[in-house]
């Protein structure tokens, strides 16, 4: 699976013009299938980051809820 970090570390250096694939996929540690992937579906991984952000944050929320106050714990 593709890591978040390789994915925006692609979109960061398309946006920033470089077009030679070799030097995409050496910087990022990727090989041609997973580049051709990400290149191919930019849009599905974009929901799919958004989906994990938000379920991390779901979760973050979650957890606070449960916890104690400081005064009240002991």
């Amino acid at each position: 699976m593709i890591s978040r970090f390789q994915f925006d570390a692609v979109e960061k250096l398309v946006d920033s013009g470089v077009t030679n694939y070799v030097q995409i996929r050496q910087q990022v540690g990727l090989t041609s299938d997973q580049l051709n992937d990400i290149l191919e579906n930019v849009d599905y991984y974009h929901k799919y980051f958004e989906e994990q952000d938000r379920l991390e944050k779901q979760r973050l929320e979650e957890e606070a809820k449960r916890k104690k106050p400081w005064w009240k714990r002991g």
